[in-house]
């Protein structure tokens, strides 16, 4: 569904002042009026088990697709005891909240003990069911209560409260993460509430540390899932590819540069911040010379890109009729924190897509370089560590795992061709290398902008969006001579 069913869902919730008023977006259950007090850990719990339950209770009814058709879900709102049910003895004080620190933009909150829960959310699944007269005629293959309860794989949820407000369009954001998450890319979605929504919990995994990111094994794990995400993730047809590609087939629409130009002007809107001396130390940072050097960068891809076919000046990678090379869904937001490791497999799992969009391969990857200073944990307080910065051996170990890793998407080239690869991908190397020093730049920009924003609408008091913003400026200025 497109993200526009996100608005008209939100219009309907209005004639309807049941909290728990339900609508399906996305196949997921949506409550727009639903919102949860971040500081309450109850309401965080309440959030957490109505949504498990409403997820369930839609797998369970959703008829079977057609071909080529949508599935159809029963209407869960005709029930008039709906919230009786929902919080039915509770069961919401027997789950534990704990706050997951990290992350900057977003509070993040694990919520446990549905596994001992099992039991007793299933019956008040099949009660809701029940209660809404879907019978078996509308239902899919879970209608039973051993059917609802296998799919209780969990014991942990993971509840984002949503920040940035305002800088980031939510409805867009989740429907990529749907989307992303039906291509096996994203993991699990389960709902959304009026301020947020609920993700799987990745049991087992652990978010990687800024020294990670240094280790040669896990840099080239995250090269490969990177190359996995650009290469294999199709943003679905119709109003939601049309916003992150444009509606030109002829031309790839990228966001960077709205992106940029949009957080230059508000940056550059603000008079004062949340305090005095917050105010000076923007004023210091002198956005005047910021803004010249956006539109320069502005200027030089256009004029680069205008003698190009495909409207880009980066190497081609994960080329096909629908994309044009070097263009792709990029996540744009590849630090430490939001790549996480099973310790025993070693599998990486990409999370935190909020910033993804059309982009240039190469500025992800430059991104991700970037992160290894650090500066965005809270202990950082925007304080970053260019010492740890990928030296140009490691950056050029780390794309050449990429660009195998797409050709071989590309291809179906086997690991054991390997080794003849090398050579005939050498120009494409130092092509996306030559690339990527450019975006480094421009990414100081992208993220010193964000943060002056976030000081304007959050303050520092938390974290000091200011003292990155000035780290990023200092460490392009220090980039560009060099």
């Amino acid at each position: 569904m497109p993200p526009s069913d996100y608005i008209k869902s939100r219009e309907s919730a209005k004639q309807n002042y049941n909290q728990f008023y339900t609508a399906v977006v996305d196949g997921r259950p949506y409550l727009p009026n639903l919102t949860v007090d971040a500081s309450d850990t109850t309401s965080v719990c309440k959030a957490a088990i109505v949504n498990v339950i409403l997820s369930l209770y839609n797998t369970a009814t959703t008829s079977p697709k057609e071909e080529g058709e949508e599935g159809t879900q029963a209407d869960v709102n005709s029930n008039k005891s709906l919230e009786t049910i929902l919080l039915k003895d509770e069961l919401f004080k027997s789950l534990t909240c704990t706050k997951v620190t990290g992350g900057i933009t977003n509070a993040l909150f694990r919520v446990s003990g549905f596994e001992e829960l099992k039991d007793k959310i299933s019956s008040i699944v099949c009660q809701l069911i029940s209660s809404c007269n879907t019978g078996d005629s509308s239902g899919g293959s879970f209608l039973s209560g051993d059917g609802i309860k296998s799919l209780i794989d969990y014991n942990s949820v993971l509840i984002r409260i949503f920040g940035a407000e305002g800088m980031i369009d939510r409805d867009v954001e989740t429907s990529t993460y749907a989307a992303l998450c039906n291509a096996d890319i994203a993991y699990r979605y389960l709902g959304r509430f009026n301020n947020g929504r609920i993700e799987g919990w990745l049991d087992g995994f652990v978010p990687l540390k800024c020294t990670d990111l240094t280790h040669d094994g896990t840099s080239l794990e995250i090269a490969k899932e990177m190359a996995r995400l650009h290469c294999l993730f199709e943003v679905p047809e119709g109003e939601l590819r049309n916003h992150h590609f444009g509606t030109d087939l002829d031309a790839i629409t990228v966001g960077l540069w709205d992106q940029l130009c949009s957080w230059m002007e508000q940056a550059k809107g603000y008079s004062e911040f949340k305090t005095p001396n917050d105010t000076e130390r923007v004023k210091a940072l002198e956005l005047d010379k910021i803004e010249l050097e956006v539109e320069n960068f502005i200027k030089s891809f256009s004029s680069t890109s205008s003698d190009n076919d495909s409207g880009d000046s980066t190497a081609s990678i994960c080329g096909s009729a629908k994309k044009k090379s070097g263009i792709v869904f990029c996540h744009n937001d590849l630090l430490a924190a939001n790549i996480m490791r099973h310790p025993e497999t070693s599998k990486i799992q990409l999370i935190d897509f909020e910033y993804g969009g059309t982009n240039y391969a190469a500025f992800d990857i430059a991104n991700h370089f970037n992160e290894y200073a650090g500066g965005t944990t809270v202990e950082d307080n925007g304080v970053t560590d260019y010492s740890r910065f990928p030296s140009h051996s490691k950056q050029k170990d780390f794309i050449v795992e990429y660009v195998k890793t797409a050709k071989r998407f590309e291809s179906d080239l086997t690991e054991s061709s390997d080794g003849d690869m090398d050579v005939d991908l050498s120009d494409e190397v130092t092509s996306m290398l030559e690339q990527v020093q450019k975006f480094i730049l421009i990414n100081h920009l992208y993220w010193g902008l964000w943060a002056i924003n976030q000081a304007a609408d959050e303050g520092c008091e938390e974290f000091d969006y200011i003292n990155y913003a000035t780290n990023r400026f200092k460490e392009f200025h220090a980039a560009k001579e060099r």
